[in-house]
């Protein structure tokens, strides 16, 4: 493929993944509380974890009925790259089991913590901060690779993502409000004021 091309499809998949992140928060959207860009940035990370996790079961599908193909016409054909061990087509089922829960388990919790950000108790907060705790700690690793010498588009996204996702912690991060008890009321006045 040609660089418009790639192009081409990085915006389509983008779109896709905001389409899909926008009905995977829709409740947030339409309950009238304050909108808050972590939300956004969290309902755009699980439409593309979604998206992505589609593309890759499609891709491992695609791979696993090639397995008893000829390894020079599977390799020229093939959407997905997998050492296979004597052909077996368990590798494959077992690939795609994976991708498939990996991809729900990371939608469902970036979809629950684009909604716990919509919230205004610090609770709510603190879950969302983990989660973006999470997406720091795997940028970072990014970044270590990075400057070890990778040249991986994954990892140069990622550490493009790490100063957006620091700052979404900042906006995120839950405040504590001291509850102050309430003095007790004097039961008596003094004598001096009950003399007068």
């Amino acid at each position: 493929m040609t660089t418009p091309e790639w192009i081409l499809v990085a915006v389509a998949g983008t779109l896709a993944a905001g389409v899909v992140g926008a009905l995977l928060t829709l409740p947030v959207w339409t309950s009238g509380r304050r909108l808050r860009p972590v939300t956004a940035l969290l309902g755009l990370h699980a439409g593309v974890r979604s998206v992505g996790g589609g593309i890759l079961a499609a891709a491992a599908v695609q791979g696993w009925r090639q397995v008893g193909d000829p390894p020079e016409q599977a390799a020229s054909s093939a959407l997905l790259e997998i050492s296979h061990v004597d052909g077996d087509e368990s590798l494959y089922a077992l690939l795609l089991l994976f991708i498939v829960a990996a991809a729900a388990a990371g939608a469902a919790l970036l979809t629950v913590a684009a909604r716990c950000a919509a919230a205004d108790d610090a609770g709510s907060r603190a879950v969302a901060c983990a989660v973006l705790g999470v997406e720091v700690g795997l940028c970072g690793y990014a970044l270590a690779r990075v400057l070890g010498g990778s040249g991986s588009a994954a990892f140069v996204i990622g550490v493009a993502h790490l100063p957006v996702l620091i700052g979404a912690m900042v906006i995120s991060w839950p405040t504590y409000q001291r509850v102050h008890p309430a003095r007790p009321e004097r039961a008596a006045r003094s004598p001096r004021h009950a003399r007068s």
